[in-house]
């Protein structure tokens, strides 16, 4: 069967898309659950029905968005299945018990926040804010376990030597990326109500005094919590160094620390350095006169939190999982010296070059066909003019720089000279 690709944008930026929409609300499925449940508490305790009020708002949305967010993660599912089939068969067999957690989790989170939107004024305070901590809990545990899956990704960790299940779930990086990722959904979840009561509050109106309380409560608390984002990031950062440093390159901290993920990194850390400055200069002068430094500091971190998926995206690069699955869907050399994927040659039978290189087409186009995120192969057959055997050797294991974003050929020596006949040909 052909390869499905996408015209124009590719499949890549198709996928790109759709998964920045569904961590957009997803993050805010976190965190606002959280924000709605910590708001009607704190209104019930001071007797403060603005705080009530704000809960109420924000359930509401929750309410509406989970539908949406439900068809985004239905969508992610189907688009790896169509676009990448080996590697999403891989990845839903060897994350099999997390991805059935998810989807259950992520019933029970859709149930209580339609239950807390839709029991406001049917059941006892004390009941409803169990609702919504009920919410909450099933928030963060989607959150944690679809983080489970993204550590494995960048850090199989024991899962190398052992294809345990478990050590698939329960990888090296497994704490400290998970508070990496919920802290910067409660820090979205308040930062985000933030912004849109700091415009609601501007203008003139009977609700102005509302939205002025609910923009100083939300920017307590994401303004507090914006100063424990550095440190878990550095937590993380440490984290994933001493568990792939020793890791043959390209590994993950090669590809931090020096290689194609440097560039988003420095540019996440400089936001995140700015939205700290700002934070500190909001809480020396004030909510009054500092709201419109924190108002710079969220839009940093906005734009940070999505710079930051392209950072860990960019950090398992070439391979979707380190020395497993590489960006050609194929299983690498290593682990088809231990028996696990790949496919074995019949003796006798004749390899297609043009076959061969279906698998590489998710890089590289071939005279204006295939993807563009490697360079393009159609002058290979002058570059390499009578050199096939370097050509060869090329692919068989890339040197310097180029290892850092492409696999060694992981095919058989038939099929790479079949490869290398298919390129070179005018």
């Amino acid at each position: 069967m052909d390869r499905i690709d996408f015209p124009l944008l590719g499949n890549s930026i198709i996928m790109a898309v759709v998964i920045l929409v569904h961590v957009f609300f997803a993050f805010f499925a976190v965190g606002g659950s959280v924000l709605a449940v910590v708001a009607e508490w704190w209104g019930t305790k001071k007797k403060d029905n603005d705080y009530i009020r704000l809960a109420r708002s924000v359930s509401g949305f929750l309410s509406d968005m989970m539908k949406i967010n439900g068809v985004l993660g239905v969508a992610i599912v189907v688009l790896t299945i169509g676009l990448w089939t080996p590697f999403g068969a891989f990845l839903y067999s060897t994350q099999f018990w997390p991805f059935l957690a998810e989807g259950g989790v992520f019933l029970l989170l859709m149930i209580f926040a339609v239950i807390y939107h839709n029991t406001w004024d049917s059941v006892s305070r004390g009941m409803h804010i169990f609702y919504g901590l009920l919410t909450a809990f099933f928030a963060i545990m989607a959150g944690v376990l679809i983080n489970a899956i993204w550590a494995f990704m960048m850090v199989p960790g024991k899962w190398m030597e052992t294809q345990s299940r478990w050590d698939a779930f329960n990888t090296p990086i497994l704490s400290e990326s998970t508070t990496h990722l919920i802290l910067p959904c409660l820090i979205n979840g308040a930062l985000l109500v933030f912004v849109w009561t700091y415009w609601k509050s501007r203008k003139p109106s009977e609700d102005q005094q509302y939205y002025q309380k609910v923009n100083k409560f939300t920017a307590s608390i994401g303004g507090t919590l914006l100063f424990l984002q550095p440190i878990s990031g550095i937590l993380f950062l440490l984290k994933v160094k001493s568990a792939t440093e020793a890791l043959p390159t390209p590994n993950p901290w090669a590809q931090l620390s020096g290689g194609t993920a440097t560039p988003f990194l420095y540019t996440m850390i400089g936001l995140g350095s700015v939205a700290v400055i700002c934070t500190i200069v909001y809480w020396v002068m004030g909510h009054e006169k500092g709201r419109k430094a924190l108002l710079a500091a969220s839009i940093a971190m906005f734009i940070a939190f999505f710079i930051g998926g392209f950072t860990r995206e960019r950090a398992r690069k070439p391979y979707l999982v380190w020395n497993v699955m590489s960006m050609d869907q194929q299983f690498t050399k290593t682990m088809k010296d231990k028996g696990i994927g790949g496919t074995k040659q019949t003796a006798g039978a004749v390899v297609n070059g043009e076959q061969v290189f279906q698998g590489c087409k998710g890089c590289h186009s071939y005279k204006g066909q295939g993807g563009s995120v490697g360079p393009d192969l159609t002058n290979v057959p002058q570059k390499y003019k009578n050199k096939k055997d370097e050509l060869m050797d090329f692919m068989r294991q890339p040197p310097s720089p180029a290892n850092m974003v492409m696999t060694p050929f992981s095919g058989s020596e038939a099929e790479l000279e079949a490869l290398a006949d298919y390129l070179l040909q005018n």
